[in-house]
C-alpha cells in the first residue's frame, strides 16, 4: 500500500529556463506507476530549505518523467533555482481533486489563466495536442505583467495548431501583444456559453473572470477554479487550508464555482 506521507528522491534529468524568473523542472518519477490528472500536485522539498506545492504540468501519458515550473520568490524555490541535473529534491504525492477533463470530452473548453497558474492546465493542453478529436474547440485566455513572464512561448505555435490561443499583458514591452489584464479577452473574443471552464491564477483574477462568464451565460456548474491555499499536509490534517467545511488540499484544489458559491471567503488567499 502506498504511503501518501513518503517522500521519494527524484533526479533532476533536465531544467529547462522557462521566463525571467522561472524554470522548468523535468524529474524522474517518484515510484512505479505514478500517475495524475490535470490540475493535482505535489509537494517537493529540499532538507533545509523547507517543501512547497506545485501544479504537475507534464504530459498525462509520459511513463518516464514528470515535470514542475517553479518562479523564483522565496527561500525554497530560490534553492530550487541553483538546482542542476542530477541533483535529487523530494517529491511526494499527487495530491488533491483534478480538473474534470472526461466532463469536457466532445464539448468546448474555454482555459483562463494568470502568471503562474498556467501550468497545471498545460496538461490538457498537451492532451488537446495529442487527442485533437478528443474535444470540440479549445480557446485558451492566458494573461501575464509583460513578455518576460509567460511560460512555455516555445510551445506556442504547436498550441495554435489545435487550440484558439489569446494573450494579453499588462505592461506589454512591444506591440506584438495586446494590452490589458486577461479579463479584457472577454470582450473581444466570441466563446460559446455552453464551454466547460477551466480557471487558474491569482485569486483577484476570479473574481473579476466569473462576473464576465457569468455575464456570457455561463452556467456556475461548468466553470471550475483552481483555488490557492497555504497546504502543508496534502491530506487534510493541518487544517491550514480549509474553506467552510472543505479542504482545499483533499477536496480540492479544484472546484466548481456551484461548489464555491456558498462559502463567502474562498476568494481570499489565506
Amino acid at each position: 500500500m502506498l504511503n501518501e506521507y513518503k517522500t521519494y528522491n527524484c533526479k533532476i534529468l533536465k531544467v529547462t529556463p522557462e521566463a525571467s524568473d522561472s524554470k522548468t523542472f523535468t524529474l524522474s518519477l517518484p515510484y512505479k506507476g505514478f500517475s495524475f490528472e490535470p490540475g493535482q500536485y505535489v509537494m517537493a522539498s529540499i532538507p533545509g530549505f523547507g517543501e512547497a506545492i506545485f501544479g504537475i504540468a507534464s504530459e498525462m501519458n509520459d511513463k518516464k518523467s514528470i515535470q514542475i515550473t517553479v518562479r523564483k520568490v522565496g527561500t525554497l524555490t530560490s534553492e530550487l533555482h541553483n538546482k542542476k541535473k542530477g541533483d535529487l529534491i523530494g517529491i511526494r504525492g499527487p495530491y488533491g481533486r483534478s480538473f474534470p477533463i472526461d466532463l469536457a470530452k466532445g464539448k468546448n473548453v474555454l482555459i483562463v489563466v494568470g502568471g503562474i497558474g498556467i501550468p497545471p492546465l498545460r496538461p490538457l493542453i498537451l492532451d488537446a495536442l495529442e487527442n485533437p478529436k478528443k474535444y470540440n474547440k479549445v480557446y485558451i485566455f492566458y494573461g501575464c505583467r509583460d513578455e518576460s513572464t509567460l511560460l512555455y512561448a516555445k510551445e506556442y505555435p504547436a498550441w495554435k495548431n489545435v487550440c484558439e490561443l489569446s494573450l494579453t499583458l499588462e505592461k506589454p514591452l512591444t506591440s506584438k501583444y495586446a494590452k490589458g489584464l486577461v479579463t479584457t479577452l472577454f470582450d473581444v473574443k466570441d466563446i460559446p456559453a455552453d464551454a466547460i471552464a477551466f480557471m487558474c491564477g491569482p485569486p483577484i483574477m476570479y473574481k473579476f473572470v466569473l462576473a464576465k462568464m457569468l455575464d456570457k451565460g455561463f452556467k456556475p456548474e461548468n466553470i471550475f477554479i483552481s483555488l490557492e491555499r497555504h497546504m502543508d499536509c496534502g491530506q487534510g490534517v493541518c487544517q491550514h487550508c480549509a474553506i467552510g467545511t472543505k479542504y482545499v488540499c483533499k477536496d480540492g484544489p479544484v472546484f466548481s464555482y456551484a461548489e464555491l458559491m456558498n462559502f463567502k471567503s474562498w476568494l481570499s488567499p489565506i
